[in-house]
């Protein structure tokens, strides 16, 4: 493909977004064991105080991050792309040193804030003390965008399944031999934040030569680039982390950890499809053509992951809520309605990460705007009544707005999308799925069913060869794809129609 970035391929950024995903998985899935332990020996009231003062440090560290994220992507993938290292050095040491002095300086804040005995939004002094301890932690944003940004996403897999486990062993310790309840579950989640922010730096500061530079003129360009992004994931972070927030203050801490748990089920099920979306900005920022034809290859990728278990989980939500307890069945709806809008969304942060790449940063904010404006307000209409099934409403709602703001962006830029292909996609495994779940399928034979929409995407070509190709490429079994081929080709030719 003419113009493609000579350091990146659709298949190295399909590994990429492979590893974000386990990465994810491992955090998710074990942190999903873990509020499991956490709900039987402290109950759901400690889940929900937890996510509260998470939801604090999220607010708080949006609000610091002034884009520098976002905006340092841009400029690391196009400096990868043309091997200048010393700049890459000086972009990365101005943005690290400027990003710990802002949140070591927010830290001590909020830690004399709670000294003091203030309190925000029900949480107390010294849950505010826990908060400033998670703000500060916020500084591994920079080291984790450069990893993503040379597509080193294992070290991150590599972070958090080290984080986890001392999570597990700090957390679980304080609550059964101490009996400390919530605080225990925090400090176990602080624990994490800090075994991961280490082993991340670590690795980074490898990648980089351990001479930190400052410039000035370098922070104001990493400024002005991460500005018109930083309004945008402000209002994401805070049409998202209100949720949590919102119905923590009106619905109480019980509601909250139902909704919280719903959140974070939803999350992983999508997670394959957007961990692959999100390693798009820097290498779209570093090819010089191309992008759109990449970005469509991408999107067909990644919903073609998400559309079998995000059926699955919305059609027989009770199957993954039920292993943390029978009381938490009582959040299906919420964990289906939460799913709804799983392929807009993943459409829209597609297409966002284009336009981006662009440099249409008002584009980017339209888009933004209207998903986090319309959730923003309904949260406050409907969580007083529906409690977490009134903020689960409001997300989706605003994700589905955000799409129809999308739709428009798609035309602007003259974006051809494969929509003959996408709604093929989305809908082999809801008419496999509905089948199953009006004719009473037991849901591990519904399992089974579902995810043969595999098979079938591509027996009909709806994922192709090539695409399959890149996939093994990606994670390097080709040797392992030959075997099995030449054992099984037969029968896998027959099966998919070769």
């Amino acid at each position: 493909m003419e113009g493609r970035s000579k350091r990146f391929s659709i298949g190295s950024i399909v590994r990429g977004g492979f590893w974000l995903y386990f990465s994810s998985i491992a955090d998710n899935f074990l942190g999903f064991i873990y509020w499991m332990l956490v709900s039987a020996l402290a109950g759901p009231t400690a889940i929900g105080i937890s996510s509260a003062i998470s939801s604090l440090s999220g607010l708080v560290l949006s609000l610091l991050g002034l884009g520098i994220g976002t905006g340092i992507l841009r400029f690391f993938g196009m400096f990868l792309e043309s091997d200048e290292e010393g700049r890459l050095k000086t972009y990365f040491w101005t943005a690290l040193v400027f990003c710990s002095l802002v949140h070591l300086l927010a830290g001590i804040l909020f830690t004399l804030l709670g000294i003091m005995g203030y309190e925000f939004s029900g949480l107390s002094g010294s849950m505010l003390i826990f908060a400033s301890l998670m703000i500060v932690a916020g500084i591994g944003s920079i080291p984790s965008s450069l990893m993503i940004s040379m597509l080193k996403t294992e070290v991150i897999f590599t972070s958090v399944v080290l984080s986890v486990i001392f999570r597990y062993a700090v957390g679980i310790t304080l609550m059964l031999y101490y009996g400390l309840g919530w605080v225990g579950a925090v400090i176990g989640n602080i624990a994490q934040l800090y075994v991961k922010l280490a082993v991340i730096t670590f690795q980074a500061v490898r990648s980089v030569p351990i001479k930190p530079v400052f410039s000035f003129r370098t922070l104001k360009e990493v400024l002005i680039a991460g500005m018109p992004s930083w309004l945008p994931s402000l209002i994401a972070s805070v049409g998202s982390l209100l949720g949590i927030l919102s119905v923590y203050v009106i619905s109480g801490a019980l509601e909250t950890g139902y909704y919280y748990v719903s959140l974070a089920i939803a999350n992983v099920t999508l997670m394959v499809g957007t961990s692959i979306l999100s390693i798009t900005l820097p290498v779209l920022s570093g090819m010089k053509d191309g992008r759109k034809r990449a970005l469509s290859q991408v999107i067909r990728i990644s919903i073609a992951l998400i559309a079998p278990p995000t059926t699955y989980v919305m059609l027989y939500p009770w199957v993954p809520l039920s292993w943390l307890g029978s009381e938490y069945v009582n959040s299906a709806l919420i964990l289906t309605t939460l799913l709804v809008s799983s392929v807009p969304s993943v459409i829209t942060s597609g297409i966002a990460s284009l336009v981006y790449a662009y440099g249409k940063y008002l584009l980017v904010l339209a888009v933004n705007m209207s998903i986090n404006i319309v959730r923003l307000i309904l949260y406050y209409i409907l969580i007083p009544d529906y409690g977490g099934l009134g903020g689960a409403i409001a997300f989706t709602a605003g994700n589905y707005i955000g799409f129809l703001t999308t739709l428009y962006v798609i035309k602007t830029i003259r974006f051809t999308m494969e929509w003959h292909l996408l709604i093929k996609t989305t809908a082999v495994p809801i008419v496999l799925g509905v089948t199953c779940f009006a004719f009473n399928v037991h849901w591990l034979i519904s399992l089974i069913i579902v995810a043969s929409a595999y098979i079938i995407y591509l027996k009909f070509r709806i994922v192709g060869r090539d695409d399959l190709k890149d996939i093994v490429r990606a994670f390097h079994i080709e040797s392992l794809a030959v075997k099995i081929y030449s054992r099984y080709g037969d029968v896998i030719n027959r099966l998919l129609g070769y």
